[in-house]
């Protein structure tokens, strides 16, 4: 059933002439009927226009939409936001699309209910961003996943650098043979921290002898041992694109004799909290949730509330990523 102002004035014991004026944004001041009035019509579903009223202590709705899959990073992910969000007067949701065949579509329903959108969608290309934004222009969105080509406002971690600091790892602890676990290669992000790690290993005359392709499940990374163990490698260094590929390939070489220090060496990314419980700690790249939600909710905030919708200012933030050393990383 539409909502109605009649509905609005019932609930927040105003006139349907005071709701009106109040929602089409002719209310001035902060008097008490402005801030009943917005609230209620909140709590009934209404969206009304943050940039009416810049004062009122209205919460911002937010949507944080995700293609996530079954690993601890997505858990991490939704926890640092939702604390963050708890900080800043947000009203956080979360929403799937990974099985979605109509993924503009569901972004664009999920846009009539809230005020900006937080986009965890690491398969999408170009061409789909930019159907997207097409679909919901003048609408507020922040990607988290890095982006092929300057098409929508991306705040994200410095994947090629994460690369970048695991093969120099590897290259400092005395390895001169090294191998990589990538992620699925349709998600940028995976070939990102590919190229960083091939890269800094050509310039020092080093190569990538052996490569296995994952889909950062632990299940991936047994496989990927599995691959080594039958062609007879060792003494490697390897790059895992996540730390649950690490691990697995961790678990099962430990369950069948290897030593890791010592056959192997792997170095993960994300920095999960079971990286440091796991026996030995795993060495990874890590990336800090709290900083990536802090960024990305506060960039929105200011988008909501400041900004001209007509002006387009697209920008690419790339945050800090830095190793931590601990045990799995070693050359013995």
């Amino acid at each position: 059933m539409k909502l109605k102002l009649k509905d609005i004035a019932i609930r927040s014991g105003y006139s349907i002439a005071t709701v009106s004026r109040v929602l089409s944004g002719k209310a001035k001041g902060r008097s008490q009927s402005v801030y009943d009035i917005l609230h209620t019509a909140r709590d009934l579903g209404y969206k009304s226009p943050v940039t009416f009223y810049k004062n009122i202590d209205i919460p911002i709705e937010i949507a944080l939409v995700t293609q996530h899959d079954a690993e601890e990073f997505y858990s991490c992910l939704y926890e640092c936001f939702d604390r963050v969000s708890s900080t800043l007067n947000i009203q956080l949701s979360i929403h799937s699309i990974k099985h979605s065949s109509r993924i503009i579509n569901e972004l664009y329903v999920i846009s009539k209910f809230h005020d900006g959108i937080i986009l965890m969608a690491p398969t999408l290309e170009s061409r789909q961003y930019k159907k997207i934004i097409k679909k919901i222009e003048q609408f507020p969105i922040v990607s988290l996943a890095p982006v092929d080509g300057n098409v929508v406002t991306t705040i994200t971690f410095d994947s090629y650098e994460g690369g970048r600091l695991a093969a120099k790892l590897l290259v400092d602890a005395g390895y001169t043979r090294y191998g990589i676990i990538t992620g699925p290669l349709v998600k940028w992000e995976a070939n990102l921290r590919r190229n960083g790690f091939t890269d800094y290993l050509r310039k020092k005359n080093y190569k990538i002898e052996w490569e296995f392709q994952g889909d950062y499940s632990f299940a991936s990374g047994e496989k990927a041992y599995e691959d080594i163990e039958q062609k007879k490698i060792q003494k490697m260094g390897i790059f895992s694109s996540n730390d649950q590929m690490a691990l697995g390939f961790l678990h099962t070489a430990l369950e069948n004799g290897a030593s890791i220090p010592g056959d192997f060496g792997i170095v993960g990314y994300d920095n999960m909290p079971y990286s440091k419980v796991f026996y030995p700690k795993l060495s990874t790249v890590n990336t800090n949730l709290d900083v990536l939600a802090e960024n990305a909710l506060n960039h929105l905030i200011d988008k909501i509330k400041n900004d001209n919708p007509n002006k387009k200012n697209l920008t690419t933030t790339l945050l800090p990523v830095e190793i931590v050393k601990r045990r799995t990383h070693t050359y013995e």
